[in-house]
């Protein structure tokens, strides 16, 4: 049975990333970042560029006047907007296929629950934009396993998840889950230990100490977005109520931030 270890040593099961995303992701360890330098690394990959200025005149984030250059997008969109923009536009694209996931359909639940992440944490007060790239890699983890472990193993797991829960399958499976997964490769890329610890701990992050308010976050959007169609208006049995009292919000400021997401959709292609 593969370990861990051996899952993340193999590039063939991994996310290919420009060499430009490397770097740029040693910005997430600078308490202040050059806009000018991180734009200008962009520019030099014609292919991330085009994706990066579709997605910023795109009518989600769009100004009044068309975006022409990354320099010009970074200065009116922000250090952290952009960076999120570029991983967002990498990622997508890092793995062409994985066996048993619909991609297309992975990448826009994955989008829901980083957009959502980010308006709950504006609630509280916060910008939103650390938590977004925390929610871009929560389930990366999941992409890994389903590349890299044998079909058999991937099978016993999606018969136990739905009794189990996956991370309770696959700890019961293979002795980690994908939240480990999505950590460790995290951490192999640079992220910071914050960024790391809020995908570790995302599917239960009641038990993580110290509290991770990142994880906390990611797993009521997750729980928000699956919601089906109409968001009622009293907060559901299965709604994760202890975690939006430790973030102290509302049912009513989660009702009213979901339901935004339905409405206007995350702005982003998967």
């Amino acid at each position: 049975m593969p370990t861990m270890t051996e899952l993340l040593s193999k590039p063939q099961n991994l996310p290919s990333v420009p060499e430009v995303v490397r770097e740029l992701i040693q910005s997430f360890n600078e308490p202040e970042p050059d806009l000018l330098l991180i734009a200008g690394k962009v520019a030099k990959d014609p292919v991330l560029s085009a994706k990066l200025l579709r997605l910023a005149n795109s009518a989600k984030f769009g100004c009044s006047r068309q975006i022409a250059t990354v320099k010009e997008a970074a200065v009116r969109l922000g250090t952290d907007t952009v960076r999120n923009m570029v991983l967002a536009c990498s990622l997508t694209g890092s793995l062409k296929t994985v066996p048993g996931i619909d991609l297309k359909h992975f990448w826009a639940h994955v989008f829901d629950v980083a957009a959502l992440a980010k308006q709950l944490s504006k609630t509280q007060g916060n910008k939103g934009e650390e938590v977004f790239t925390c929610a871009l890699l929560y389930d990366l983890g999941r992409l890994i396993m389903h590349q890299g472990l044998p079909e058999n193993l991937v099978l016993r797991i999606c018969d136990l998840e739905p009794h189990k829960g996956r991370a309770a399958a696959e700890q019961a499976v293979v002795g980690f889950t994908y939240a480990d997964v999505g950590a460790e490769l995290a951490k192999q890329w640079n992220f910071p230990d914050s960024f790391c610890r809020a995908i570790r701990h995302h599917y239960n992050p009641l038990k993580a100490d110290p509290f991770s308010n990142e994880a906390a976050l990611i797993h009521l959007a997750i729980a928000l977005s699956i919601l089906q169609e109409e968001i009622p208006e009293e907060e559901p049995d299965d709604c994760p109520h202890a975690v939006a009292l430790r973030l102290g919000l509302t049912w009513q400021q989660c009702r009213n931030e979901a339901r935004l997401l339905q409405e206007q959709g995350h702005g982003y292609a998967a």
